[in-house]
């Protein structure tokens, strides 16, 4: 009777494994979850290599009109990493499927990231830029719940509030100066968080994919397009110091900064929690402001060392939020990521 049974049940296992193929292929398609090691020590790099790219690019804005410059930027990354693409014999078209998700990526997380994030600094002050710039987590959260049914644990929420109160004391100094409050800019800023954060939901949503490489470049080569042609309508009087300095910035700030960065945090979020992943940027300003003290000299005054401190302790409550709820860092669970796929 047992052996019958356990037959039956093969059977129809079978028999929906194949009347449903689609989900089989959703399941089997999903990327394998990382270590907490790998996981930690990848989130830390991008964030180091964010923290050092506004630092370059507030040099840069000098030598180049900001549109232009942030064009320049992502048509660079995208075609280095076309080329990778090619040399390694990757997919140079993404599947159909993911064609419409793909315009909405470069338009979000290129074209509307990277144009405000140029443009903010020369339009508010540099504490609101920093603390709306730097509120991609709060935003990430949010759609991931919204979109990728992620949940909200409590972990998270405190991560949360000690993230963001950590980064505006890291900002105070700015926010209270003269000049801090510009509206226009005040929008822009937020227009990065947002773009960013859109741009890390829909590449989760994605799913696997044939070529991520592909896919990165042409979200970076698509969204460039925008900024190149809104650049020649609105700079056409400017124009780019094409000094040794500049060629510098920007190779670094195209291949390091954005196709290396870019590639890299597309990959950490296919496989893993969004919004506990996105945490790991509030370490951003930390990571400028330290940089700043440690090669220009700027003086870390006591808000600024108590923001610091929070936002420690939120990546903190995040790791340990991370521990509690995964439990043994397993594979998740297949059929949760399933219905997420965009086919």
């Amino acid at each position: 009777m047992a052996g019958r049974t356990i037959g039956m049940s093969r059977s129809a296992a079978h028999i929906r494994s194949a009347a449903t193929p689609g989900v089989d292929r959703a399941i089997s398609s999903v990327p394998p979850r990382l270590s907490r090691r790998t996981t930690m020590l990848s989130a830390l790099a991008v964030s180091v290599i964010y923290a050092t790219c506004f630092a370059l690019i507030k040099s840069g804005l000098d030598l180049a009109p900001p549109l232009r410059f942030a064009g320049l930027r992502a048509l660079v990354a995208g075609l280095a990493l076309l080329a990778v693409t090619i040399v390694r014999h990757e997919p140079l078209v993404p599947p159909r499927r993911v064609w419409l998700p793909l315009a909405a990526l470069s338009l979000a997380a290129t074209t509307v990231a990277y144009g405000a994030m140029f443009l903010s600094p020369g339009r508010t002050g540099a504490g609101i830029a920093s603390v709306l710039g730097n509120a991609q987590p709060l935003v990430t959260v949010g759609l991931a719940a919204v979109f990728l049914g992620e949940r909200m644990t409590r972990g998270k929420t405190v991560a949360l509030v000690l993230g963001i109160a950590g980064v505006t004391l890291i900002a105070y100094p700015a926010l209270a100066g003269p000049g801090a409050y510009g509206f226009s800019g005040a929008l822009l800023a937020v227009a990065v968080s947002i773009g960013s954060a859109g741009g890390s939901v829909l590449i989760k949503r994605m799913g696997d994919l044939p070529s991520l490489l592909g896919v990165t470049a042409w979200s970076l080569i698509l969204g460039s397009v925008p900024l190149i042609v809104m650049s020649w309508i609105v700079e056409r009087d400017e124009s780019v110091t094409w000094s040794g300095t500049f060629i510098v910035l920007l190779l670094f700030l195209a291949v390091v900064g954005t196709a290396l960065a870019s590639f890299a945090w597309y990959w950490l979020v296919q496989r893993e929690d969004v919004g506990h992943l996105t945490l790991y940027l509030f370490l951003v300003p930390v990571l400028g402001l330290t940089i700043a003290a440690m090669v220009f000299g700027e003086r870390v005054g006591l808000a600024e060392g108590a923001g610091v401190a929070l936002t420690i302790a939120g990546i903190g409550a995040a790791v340990l939020d991370t521990r509690a709820t995964a439990g043994p860092h397993t594979a998740p669970d297949p059929h949760a990521h399933a219905g997420t796929s965009i086919r």
